[in-house]
């Protein structure tokens, strides 16, 4: 494979880039220093040793040829995006390219940035931010024209367990920063058409269609599988599919796009009188194209597209096609244009998930044969799930914490429903205007997606679906990563048993498994930061989470759902709170008293307080104050959840 050096060397660029922070002077000098010394072996080599020429020198060479334009790349990219200090106090100018308005009624707006101004100066600028408004006086949509002054804030993690990861998300998706902003402040100026506009607006055009065609109990499950849009979905339904391991089918990328060209070469099959081979390429790949342009062409439907339009027109220009190949030199291409697609975890399963397939499938459907055509087929698509998810279980530990046990059923139901779901919701799409015709399309794409529903629901009330709880350092990752691929690769490709690596392998899934029930056995109360009073107990591994009677509050319960998920145990009940409740835990007490200005709690003989408002002495903990109280008194600071064993 000439083109992995490439790709390596590549992505090791990238990714030194990355972690060199704001010091990559010297990174940059001990790459350029491999690459000066590597390329002044080969130009040795070459004059006085033509006959002795080492092969691994040229490799060398282009390898960290392309670790110098990797780097070189993203620090370029990290210095065309603006900083809040650049964009603070100054009036700047944007487009919206995404809004949502909530049910506390504040509206979030995305803007991409184009210019800002201070005084008769004017800047050009480059990069997203959020702006957030506490009113809806003058609603923005996508294609609004804006100029705004306001104090950016840089985006912060929140420091509870198992919270989303915003500074590493927006840090890599070109955001700049984030602010609440008062209508006074803000003022649309003008509209801007262009294609990115276009296709945002065609997307919201096309989601609320769908809204307005299908029930509301499936509607939400329709937006997400053809547009990517998950807002709408059921919050229980979205936990079904995450801990079946089948959330990958609610983001459009490479999946639908792999599932929608299988469909459309498989339709231009019936036409091989008509149409070549050649021609139905072609016409698969014109058509994947009309796809991710339908869906809204978000930028993880374009990298889809243009890495099975690679892979699809690869058969076209070698009669020996190497699938491997085309698919790193999709990866370079895309790597080349945008580096902080290294970063996006879907760029990462997808392409991690497509290797396993490529490498693993045919030698795992070689293991079984069956001579019904049906179980057959099963068996094939059960293969292909299997070594995709040989491939991704290190991204899936590493980044979701959690392993779907019953991954194969949910394969199964996805596999079985998600071509006709998906063939279904694109007829609509075309047909809407039909009268009568579409009633029946409307019919049966509700009836396949409560289908879809309904089975992945199943599977995840089978008990043991899920095993969560599992933490790996970045080492651990790269060293797990490293032997699952070496020990499949050995056993079901060369057909050798290595003993040591699966040993290996072993000791370090024990490890991490052993690091998992310790966790378990902790016996601990933690009390979350955030506006409102809620925490989580864990005892003789039950756990109950407590909070306030405030109702419609998603933060606090997105907040405790990160938590239970992180914790990797079974919620066992959730306890809404009222002055004088009380848990009992085996001969120990927790009780809660309200109070004027919070909470105070009490664990045996020892007695905290909470502080939602008020004016908290020298003394009290940081960490028992609510957010609002957090962030006067230390700004910035980052104050950990309160967390006491028991």
């Amino acid at each position: 494979m000439p083109l992995l050096p490439i790709s390596i060397g590549l992505i090791l660029g990238i990714f030194f880039s990355y972690m060199s922070g704001g010091n990559p002077g010297t990174t940059g000098l001990v790459i350029t220093t491999i690459f000066m010394g590597s390329l002044l072996s080969l130009v040795f080599n070459y004059l006085f040793r033509p006959k002795s020429f080492p092969k691994l020198i040229p490799v060398i060479a282009f390898g960290t040829l392309f670790m110098l334009f990797g780097f070189g790349k993203l620090e370029l990219s990290k210095e065309s995006v603006s900083s809040c200090r650049d964009l603070s106090g100054k009036v700047t100018y944007g487009t919206v390219f995404r809004n949502k308005i909530s049910e506390s009624d504040y509206q979030t707006i995305h803007i991409s940035l184009e210019k800002s101004t201070n005084g008769d100066k004017q800047f050009a600028t480059n990069g997203n931010i959020i702006l957030t408004l506490d009113t809806l006086e003058g609603i923005y949509k996508t294609g609004d024209f804006l100029a705004f002054k306001t104090v950016l804030e840089p985006f912060q993690n929140e420091t509870n367990p198992g919270s989303f990861d915003a500074e590493y998300y927006y840090g890599t998706h070109h955001y700049v920063g984030r602010a609440f902003i008062a209508s006074n402040c803000i003022k649309k100026t003008g509209t801007r058409e262009n294609l990115s506009v276009f296709f945002s607006k065609w997307q919201d055009e096309m989601g609320q269609s769908l809204k307005s065609w299908l029930p509301e109990s499936v509607s939400g499950i329709g937006v997400a599988l053809l547009l990517g849009n998950k807002a709408d979905i059921d919050p229980e339904v979205l936990d079904s599919f995450s801990n079946t391991g089948a959330m990958h089918v609610l983001a459009v990328s490479g999946l639908h796009v792999g599932i929608i060209l299988i469909i459309f070469q498989y339709i231009l099959g019936f036409f091989s009188r008509w149409i070549s081979r050649k021609q139905a390429i072609l016409f698969s790949v014109v058509l994947i194209w009309g796809f991710g342009l339908l869906s809204g062409a978000s930028p993880s439907v374009i990298r889809a597209v243009i890495m099975f339009s690679i892979l699809a027109l690869g058969q076209l220009l070698s009669r020996k096609n190497n699938g491997m190949n085309n698919l790193i030199l999709s990866a370079i291409l895309l790597l080349m244009y945008d580096p902080y697609y290294l970063f996006d975890i879907g760029f990462q399963l997808s392409y991690v998930a497509l290797i396993g397939i490529m490498l693993f499938q045919k030698p795992i459907y070689s293991l079984l044969r069956f001579k019904r055509k049906w179980l057959d087929w099963l068996w094939n698509g059960s293969s292909v799930g299997i070594a995709a998810t040989i491939a991704t279980t290190p991204l899936m530990l590493y980044w979701f914490h959690q392993f779907p046990n019953y991954f194969l059923l949910s394969n199964i139901v996805v596999m079985l429903l998600g071509f006709i779901v998906l063939l279904f919701l694109i007829i609509l799409v075309f047909t809407a205007w039909i009268p009568y015709f579409n009633t029946l399309v409307i019919f049966l794409t509700a009836l396949s997606l409560q289908a879809l529903v309904v089975g992945i629901q199943y599977v995840d009330e089978i008990p043991g679906g899920v095993s969560g709880g599992f933490e790996l350092n970045f080492f651990q990752f790269l060293l797990i990563g490293g032997l699952i691929g070496f020990c499949f690769h050995k056993l079901l490709i060369e057909q050798l048993f290595p003993k040591i690596a699966l040993a290996g392998l072993a000791v370090c899934l024990l490890f991490i498994s052993w690091k998992r029930e310790v966790k378990f056995e902790q016996n601990q109360l933690q009390v979350f930061s955030g506006k409102a009073f809620c925490g989580m107990i864990q005892y003789n591994g039950k756990l109950i989470t407590f909070k306030e009677d405030i109702p419609k509050n998603k933060q606090i319960l997105q907040t405790l759902k990160n938590a239970v998920r992180d914790s990797g145990l079974k919620l066992s009940k959730t306890l809404v709170l009222k002055s004088g409740n009380k848990v009992h835990l085996d001969g120990k007490e927790v009780s809660f008293e309200e109070m004027e200005n919070g909470w105070k709690f009490r664990i045996g003989e020892q007695e905290f307080t909470y502080l939602l408002k008020g004016n908290p002495g020298k003394s009290h903990p940081k960490e028992l104050l609510s957010q609002r109280l957090q962030h006067y008194l230390y700004k910035d600071e980052k104050i950990q959840p309160f967390c006491m064993p028991i």
